[in-house]
């Protein structure tokens, strides 16, 4: 939704509310069916299906808390229920969530966004919050581990980068990125990220459409996305790939959807067009800053939420007539845009790679200083391989014997390694071990990232063990050095275990 701001005389905009929010709608439902038609094409029926499931049970879980919330306030439950647009706030919630998130926590994180982010402000219009990013952070921090454990997907851009540490150079970023198809297909969808931020021409078309139809202003998405690139560009410049780190800034992620559909909400940010320059440069740095330096993958949520606490300074920081104060609102303006671009730029300068850059997501393990950190991290994996006399450490691998020469064994892999939440887990294996060799080795619970790691379990890969001794070592699997290590570990834990 678009508000106008001139100087007097003013005039009544043509443009209604509901016409505003009826476009808005249909674009959402554009982003909404891309996303089933993805996830059903490339995941199974059963995923499309899940999209649609959570996108009715977000929107009747914010229907039926408005009407029941309006009803308690005496006011007209059918006029206020299409006057409050209570499904905006529940289609961009879902479309912002990961699949596997719960219908328990979309419908219980509605409730919370619709009564606490809105109602209790007054409603429409007088929310200090936008809602649907202050329910999704509800989803993240009360109930991350909400999930359903059948649906999953291979890991996302943002989280496979992260666990780098941001910093790849060369033949490392492009064997990255060929996971998930190149740049292309990242621009037009195919690849798994959040539900409606993952195609880039969609959101475009979607982008263009609003601003033909008058019904968002086009500053703040094209500020909000240039000051993203020139933070990326400056910063990876530095110390990476820098015309990829830029693509992936803007391609991956929820970079565009949030530009087009939450940065654009005039009631949380801004009104007067120099404020709404400072907010979508100062949110472009929260999210790089974010994504670079904090413990969270990506850094759009929270940078639009923090914008909003600060829109009322903002506000106060532009006040005054817009033209006899036009020069003090600009200088105003360009220095503080100008100090949070130098912020993130210095701290995005200062992004060093995290102890291991080959990680499971990793599609090649070369013999560069990247694979050589990956080795350090995990265990002793050298040019030989992965020594079963190594250090192993990090994956606090154990076993337990279940009969004679049989252990239950368990280990830490890449995701809890990296601390990177959501379904990882410890991979479990039984092996037997006869006469001080490896006899076999099952793996019975894989907890790293499927579609990726996986490759390190495979027959022919866990076929490699047998008849190995503590002094002997294994080849790790191109592109899985964590689950590599982590079944190593085990296989180390279960001949010290035998040889006791």
């Amino acid at each position: 939704m678009k508000l106008s701001f001139h100087a007097s005389p003013n005039y009544r905009d043509s443009k209604s509310t509901s016409e505003i929010m009826r476009d808005l709608t249909v674009c959402l439902l554009a982003v909404l069916l891309a996303a089933i038609v993805y996830y059903g094409g490339f995941y199974g029926v059963n995923y499309g299906v899940r999209v649609a499931c959570m996108a009715l049970t977000g929107v009747a879980a914010a229907m039926i808390t408005e009407a029941l919330w309006f009803k308690a306030v005496h006011k007209d439950v059918r006029s206020s229920l299409l006057h409050s647009y209570g499904w905006i706030t529940a289609l961009i919630m879902v479309l912002i969530s990961k699949i596997d998130v719960s219908y328990y926590a979309i419908a219980v994180s509605t409730v919370f966004a619709i009564i606490f982010g809105k109602m209790v402000f007054g409603g429409f219009g007088q929310n200090i919050f936008n809602p649907a990013a202050f329910g999704e952070a509800i989803i993240m921090n009360g109930f991350a581990s909400s999930t359903n454990a059948d649906f999953t997907t291979t890991a996302t851009p943002m989280a496979t980068i992260k666990s780098a540490g941001w910093v790849m150079k060369g033949s490392d970023f492009s064997s990255f990125m060929s996971q998930y198809g190149g740049f292309g297909k990242m621009f037009l969808g195919y690849y798994p990220s959040v539900i409606g931020s993952t195609s880039a021409l969609l959101i475009i078309l979607c982008y263009i459409f609003l601003v033909v139809r008058q019904d968002i202003n086009w500053r703040t998405p094209l500020v909000y996305v240039g000051s993203i690139v020139v933070i990326s560009l400056i910063a990876a410049a530095i110390n990476g790939n820098a015309v990829g780190t830029v693509l992936l800034n803007v391609l991956a992620g929820g970079t565009l959807f949030c530009a087009v559909f939450m940065l654009t909400d005039p009631v949380t940010t801004p009104v007067t067009i120099p404020g709404r320059y400072m907010f979508a440069v100062g949110a472009a740095a929260l999210t790089c800053i974010i994504r670079w330096r904090a413990n969270l993958p990506d850094g759009v949520l929270y940078s639009i939420l923090l914008m909003n606490m600060l829109t009322p300074a903002i506000d106060r920081a532009c006040a005054g007539s817009q033209i006899k104060d036009a020069k003090k609102i600009a200088r105003t303006t360009l220095i503080v845009s100008g100090i949070c671009l130098v912020i993130a730029v210095a701290m995005g300068a200062t992004v060093k790679p995290a102890a291991s850059e080959s990680t499971d997501s990793t599609a090649s393990t070369s013999s560069s200083s990247t694979s050589t950190a990956a080795a350090s991290a995990s265990a002793s994996a050298s040019d030989t391989g992965i020594a079963l006399n190594g250090d192993f450490k990090d994956n606090e691998a154990t076993c337990e014997e279940q009969s004679d020469g049989v252990y239950a064994c368990k280990a830490k892999g890449f995701g809890l390694i990296n601390n990177m939440g959501g379904n990882y887990s410890e991979n479990e294996a039984t092996i037997t071990v006869k006469d001080g060799k490896i006899e076999s080795v099952e793996v019975t619970k894989f907890g790293d990232t499927k579609g990726v790691g996986d490759a390190a379990v495979t027959d022919d890969a866990l076929a490699a063990y047998k008849g190995l001794t503590a002094d002997d070592s294994v080849d790790a699997t191109s592109g899985a050095t964590y689950t590599s290590t982590s079944i190593a570990s085990m296989a180390a834990a279960a001949l010290a275990a035998a040889g006791k």
